[in-house]
């Protein structure tokens, strides 16, 4: 294996963040740019605790939810980046500030809306009142998860006992976006392999070569995963995200996952693809260093 391929491994196996060139390995659609609020929708959402452990709610002013409560979120504008736009919702909805400590989830209905899910603290402010109430909110509230609340949608307890459960024991290492562009939704891909004589091997690219293999999602149909499932003739076991970049602004309003996947086969499955090929992992540190990604199964959960 080449030093290329084994730096570019070890910087996304640490959650980091590689620059795209341009070119991907699986590109059926040839699409155009991604555009936010037009071709596709983001949202962030916040959980933050205080000293009570009670959680940070939102009362809703739309007027289909009137009165309920949620977490506050939010789509995302033009040119934001993601904690840019965390920190913009929570200030606008609860009137107070927030540094993101990690992503807790990411969620995709379909590749064209994604919900990047963070766990937050909260840095200064003063937490909204009726008497400041708007078309964001209400007001805003800690609750102690007891007390009687109407909730907009119980979809956020997830996400509540997510982030109670991460603060007592993390289940996957920091993760934080990094501010790199991507015009499309993309997918970096540690495909691994274990044959029946106990050998790794990783997909990788042979367009760019000595390179982890990306892809190009559909936007127009089911999730995004499904891409993934195209590659080989053996569907691969999705383990997580192990990061992601994203800039936002114009042609950069794509997002690139790193994400890693496992195939357990007598041998490296055949290709459904001529743009990539299999290469055997001789370096004992870095197949140490998979494995132990691997059987730890700590990463960044994605609900689909």
């Amino acid at each position: 294996m080449t030093s290329t391929m084994e730096e570019e491994l070890s910087i996304v196996l640490e959650g980091g963040g590689v620059p795209l060139s341009g070119t991907y390995d699986v590109d059926r659609e040839k699409p155009r740019p991604l555009k936010l609020r037009q071709s596709v929708c983001y949202i962030v959402m916040g959980v933050l605790f205080n000293e009570k452990s009670e959680v940070l709610m939102m009362q809703e002013a739309k007027p289909e939810c009137c009165g309920s409560w949620y977490l506050p979120a939010g789509r995302l504008e033009m040119g934001e980046t993601l904690v840019e736009g965390l920190c913009r919702e929570v200030k606008e909805e609860t009137g107070l500030t927030c540094d993101p400590i990690t992503l807790l989830a990411v969620e995709e209905r379909g590749a064209s809306w994604i919900r990047f899910v963070f766990l937050a603290n909260q840095t200064g402010g003063t937490l909204k009142s009726e008497l400041s109430a708007d078309s964001e909110s209400l007001q805003a509230s800690w609750w102690d998860r007891v007390s009687p609340l109407p909730l907009r949608c119980k979809d956020i307890i997830r996400h509540i006992q997510l982030a109670s459960s991460y603060r007592k024991n993390p289940s996957h290492p920091i993760t934080l976006p990094h501010v790199l562009p991507s015009p499309h939704l993309a997918l970096r891909i540690v495909l691994l392999c274990h044959d029946s004589s106990g050998c790794l091997w990783v997909l990788h690219s042979t367009a760019r070569p000595h390179c982890l293999p990306v892809i190009l999602c559909p936007t127009s149909r089911g999730s995004f995963l499904n891409s993934i499932q195209l590659l080989t003739g053996d569907p691969p076991r999705f383990c997580g995200i192990l990061g992601l970049q994203h800039q936002g602004g114009e042609g950069a309003d794509g997002v690139c996952f790193n994400i890693m996947a496992f195939i357990n086969s007598r041998e490296p499955p055949s290709l459904l693809t001529e743009s990539l090929s299999w290469e055997l992992i001789k370096d004992e540190e870095l197949r140490s260093k998979l494995e132990h990604t691997l059987k730890d199964a700590r990463l960044l959960p994605l609900f689909s």
